[in-house]
């Protein structure tokens, strides 16, 4: 079996791919447009960019090799962008947990505003409830608004966390070098927001 590709002669990148079994008898090529040449290869491509913006070449020994033809600024432009879907991706996350029942929500609002009143008085139910629950480890209403606060202060910085995380990458991103930088940025930023991901799904309340 014989491997060709279809070169274009302007740019040099592989438009098409053919493979021709000699046993079958002789070669016949299809008509090569104009512009266009064959170049035998040394094994099957297949055509499947690691990028939207790679394009494929012949290097001397036969072997088909990819190149990144995009611009630094395209990069830049790719990578802010997926960090922005990254990062707001996870923050939807996050406020959808804090806020996923009225409950939650009225929990919070008691919880400060019986530590505003100096933790005296009558403590609303999203506070008692918990204190209720918690009756076998001997909690009062103040440890009960405490804990709530203290997880809901947990999401709070976790959305900090994640606005950081975000702001940070996207001005590295746009003080990169290379092409190469930009996808390591990118890339741990990702990795970043999972391990932010898996922390979410620790922080929970009552």
């Amino acid at each position: 079996m014989m491997h060709f590709v279809r070169r274009d002669l302007a740019t040099g990148w592989v438009v098409s791919y053919f493979a021709f079994d000699l046993d079958a008898g002789p070669v016949e090529f299809p008509l090569c447009p104009e512009g266009m040449e064959y170049v035998r290869v040394s094994a099957p491509f297949v055509r499947n960019p690691p990028t939207p913006h790679h394009e494929a070449i012949v290097l001397e020994n036969g072997d088909i090799d990819w190149i990144d033809t995009a611009t630094i600024e395209r990069h830049r432009i790719e990578a802010i962008n997926a960090i922005d879907a990254a990062g707001e991706e996870l923050r939807l996350a996050v406020i959808s947990k804090m806020t996923q029942t009225e409950e939650y929500k009225l929990a919070e609002q008691h919880a400060r505003e019986y530590r505003a009143a100096g933790y005296t008085g009558q403590a609303g139910r999203g506070v008692t409830g918990w204190t209720r629950a918690k009756h076998r480890d001997g909690w009062t209403d103040r440890d009960s608004a405490d804990d709530i606060l203290a997880t809901a202060d947990r999401w709070y910085d976790l959305l900090f966390d994640i606005r950081d995380a975000r702001l940070a990458a996207k001005e590295d991103v746009r003080h990169a070098a290379t092409a190469g930088e930009i996808a390591a940025i990118r890339a741990d930023m990702e990795a970043h927001m999972q391990a932010l991901a898996l922390q979410m799904n620790t922080t929970t309340t009552e």
